[in-house]
């Protein structure tokens, strides 16, 4: 980022965890969104607003956590319901048709081998684990509203560099 004659540089605030999502910077003149290979410059004249919110959804935290322990308890214990399952169908096939099977007294109507449960479960399981993650981990947005329209950038977890940079940002403002 380059800076004018006599401008100052207040503070920046990274994006994101990776250089690609650029750094957020103001002087006294404006703010400067820098990214590998783009460059972003917004007057402070221009800048109609400056918001940041920490936001933690319990209740996507909860209906994770409810998702994750169906999931790995449907998947551990498949194999006693499949054996219910087939003992009941046997005993509605012998009350219905009064025959016995030639043979074994216990048949298996539904046989699922255990991996192909765990390999169904699984995506659920990873879903309720991420819902819970970020549910309670919750997230700031920061949002930098012009009238040419907003600019939003969200990070997991509670930012206080976030808030420091709007606190900052407003003071500077016309």
């Amino acid at each position: 980022m380059q800076l004018a004659d006599r401008e100052q540089l207040v503070s920046e605030v990274p994006l994101g965890p990776m250089a690609m999502n650029g750094i957020l910077s103001l002087t006294d003149r404006r703010l400067v969104l820098s990214a590998p290979g783009h460059e972003e410059s917004i007057p402070l004249r221009a800048v109609a607003s400056v918001r940041c919110a920490f936001v933690r959804d319990l209740a996507a935290a909860a209906v994770g956590a409810i998702i994750l322990t169906l999931a790995l308890s449907f998947a551990a214990n498949y194999k006693g319901l499949e054996t219910a399952l087939n003992a009941g169908i046997y005993s509605v096939q012998r009350h219905f048709f009064e025959k016995t099977p030639e043979g074994d007294a216990y048949g298996r109507y539904i046989n699922i081998p255990a991996g192909w449960i765990w390999l169904v479960m699984l995506p659920l399981v990873g879903w309720g684990g991420f819902m819970t993650y970020k549910g309670v981990v919750g997230e700031t947005e920061l949002v930098v509203g012009t009238a040419a329209g907003d600019m939003r950038r969200v990070r997991d977890g509670n930012r206080r560099d976030f808030l420091d940079f709007v606190e900052e940002t407003g003071k500077r403002l016309p």
